[in-house]
């Protein structure tokens, strides 16, 4: 079979030719086993894929067998790769050390802020939100919320958007009007 009929099954996504084409590829890149090790198939079907990109756009220009192409291709892929592995930069995770799962003073503290003015913006929202947002937490989705509220599936979400909308004012507001203090004073609910 003439390049030409090759390039054009290939091409076609003829079985016989593209498993050709592969076992020429894997010919080209054994070689390279030791070094490339679990990423060589992947690597493969990566020269396969460039290869037909090459060949559509006619890149191919005859001046050597195909298969010398296909070969040429195959180890020079295999080449950069080996190279751009080469700059990795390994971690020796003997020598690192965990963090502690249980939280920094810090943490505790942020936390505690964050709920101090999540319960400030809860309590200025409006009864209708405070009882969305207790659906939500529920797990509850909107159209099993749109039957136990009786409303219509669309109004339920116009109604949690801007209960989200008027919570985020809220928070902002609170925020801004806290930013001297250094840290939001909870309110009881």
């Amino acid at each position: 079979m003439s390049d030409k009929d090759t390039i054009r099954e290939l091409l076609a996504g003829e079985p016989d030719t593209v498993d050709e084409v592969r076992s020429w590829i894997q010919l080209a890149c054994v070689r390279h086993r030791n070094q490339l090790g679990n990423i060589l198939e992947d690597l493969e079907q990566q020269v396969l894929l460039e290869l037909t990109i090459t060949l559509r756009k006619g890149r191919f220009k005859g001046t050597s067998s195909l298969r010398t192409f296909v070969r040429a291709c195959s180890h020079h892929r295999c080449i950069d790769e080996i190279r751009r592995m080469s700059r990795r930069t390994w971690v020796d995770i003997d020598g690192i050390t965990l963090q502690s799962s249980t939280p920094s003073i810090l943490e505790e503290i942020t936390f505690d802020e964050e709920v101090a003015l999540a319960l400030r913006v809860q309590a200025e929202m409006s009864e209708g939100c405070r009882e969305l947002w207790n659906l939500l937490q529920q797990g509850l989705s909107y159209r099993e919320m749109s039957r136990q509220l009786g409303v219509a599936e669309g109004t339920l979400r116009v109604r949690v958007l801007r209960c989200r909308k008027q919570a985020l004012d809220t928070r902002a507001r609170l925020v801004e009007g806290n930013s001297g203090n250094k840290s939001p004073e909870p309110s009881t609910v």
